[in-house]
């Protein structure tokens, strides 16, 4: 297995040997997405607006993305940004979940 990027200690692979492997592999650009560009751009929590979302409100983000994909109008990279986009969104649609799950008992 041959590592052709290091970030924050994450390693990045350039060929895959299994589907965990690859999901880890993709969880690094997931990681680098949001430390290079959501922060910086949006900030860290507290997050007033997202904290009010509701898991509708998350799922009509993570839609806008999808169905920008294969649209070609904006480019590769931001085809790759927003697929990022849609990891990130689906992180806070799981965690919204889950605190309604808690809140249901």
């Amino acid at each position: 297995m041959e590592i052709v990027q290091k970030f924050n200690g994450l390693e990045r692979r350039k060929k895959m040997e299994s589907k965990t492997e690859e999901w880890m592999d993709f969880s690094v650009d997931v990681f680098d997405h949001i430390e290079r560009y959501c922060l910086p751009q949006y900030g860290d929590y507290p997050d007033e607006m997202i904290e009010e979302w509701t898991t509708k409100d998350v799922k009509t983000q993570l839609e806008k993305y999808v169905k920008r994909i294969g649209t070609d109008v904006r480019g590769i990279e931001e085809v790759k940004r927003d697929t990022l986009k849609i990891a990130h969104y689906a992180c806070l649609l799981l965690k919204k979940i889950e605190e309604k799950e808690h809140e249901l008992g």
